[in-house]
């Protein structure tokens, strides 16, 4: 008999219990902060994406001769550190109770369909309170409240599904938001290039212009004649007369301006004009906005004696 059966056959080790998974971070229970990563970066970032879409689509609508694209940028550092507070507000008042809502319905499956249950019924007191404030259609307020929302919760329910911290998120948000910034400019150096769908003030005949403007709910008056007549009521001076009593009101007379087509296939060239002449009134040509159905007369008075820009007093066709 040999030494190895002397001592008997050797015991065959037993598999001892399985370890514990250690859950990610972003994932263990009661951290919070972590229920909604990534949802606070994802709103601020949809909101600078819609921004820099509003600039490059700024050549569509009329800025009434202020240029307003030019003049957002200046604002833009301080309007960057109001959207930052409101992603906070966002990711505190919204994302994170509609994940802590999603948490709370079940288990790791569905995960998705949970956290839309969640945005949901986060989303119903606010747009009901939205709608009782400000007397808006209820459909109309969920719908905006549930799109602001849609994005950061994907975020967060992207970032818990793949066990993602905020470093990660960060640089995925920062990724597609650069890549949108890219297309949004580009799109808008087409427009501007190609000037389609730019918005062009009508071109109306005198009589289109005969009657009665108002503006500022009825605080300002315009009555032009047909014989060349004009009577004004409480309009806005120029040139830094911008107290509540500096207005123009009297009679005198209006002239019909039309400007000449650019010849060009994307630009028709300067607005028309009406120019009035009333005595102790100062103020330059009013020009043509709006539409064909709805015109309108605006006057930019670029030194209003204050800060904020230009101010514009705007009449409507009654």
């Amino acid at each position: 008999m040999g030494t190895s059966e002397a001592y008997g056959p050797k015991p065959v080790p037993q598999p001892g219990p399985d370890p514990v998974p250690q859950p990610a971070p972003a994932v263990r229970a009661g951290r919070w902060s972590h229920l909604a990563t990534g949802a606070d970066l994802a709103f601020m970032a949809q909101l600078v994406v819609a921004g820099a879409v509003f600039l490059a689509t700024a050549g569509m609508r009329d800025d009434h001769g202020t240029g307003f694209a030019g003049g957002a940028l200046s604002y833009a550092p301080r309007v960057l550190l109001l959207v930052v507070l409101a992603a906070y507000l966002h990711w505190l008042l919204f994302t994170l109770p509609a994940m802590a809502l999603a948490r709370l319905l079940g288990t790791a499956r569905w995960a998705a369909a949970r956290a839309a249950v969640g945005a949901a019924a986060v989303s119903a007191p606010y747009a009901w309170g939205a709608a009782a404030l400000w007397d808006v259609p209820f459909g109309r307020s969920a719908a905006w409240v549930a799109g602001t929302g849609l994005l950061p919760v994907t975020a967060a329910w992207y970032a818990r599904h793949r066990f993602l911290g905020w470093g990660a998120m960060a640089a995925r948000i920062g990724a597609v938001t650069g890549i949108a910034l890219l297309l949004a400019a580009f799109g808008g150096f087409l427009l501007e290039r190609t000037r389609w769908h730019a918005y062009e003030a009508p071109r109306l005949d005198r009589s289109r212009y005969v009657g009665e403007w108002t503006g500022a709910g009825g605080a300002y008056r315009l009555r032009l004649g047909e014989d060349g007549a004009a009577e004004a009521g409480n309009l806005p001076l120029a040139g830094g007369h911008i107290g509540v009593w500096d207005s123009c009101s009297g009679t005198g007379t209006w002239r019909f301006e039309p400007q000449r087509d650019s010849g060009g296939p994307f630009h028709r060239g300067p607005r028309d004009r009406v120019t009035l002449t009333i005595e102790g009134c100062r103020f330059g040509d009013w020009e043509v906005a709006g539409t064909a159905d709805r015109p309108e007369l605006f006057y930019v008075d670029r030194d209003p004696g204050g800060p904020g820009g230009p101010d514009v007093t705007i009449l409507h066709r009654l």
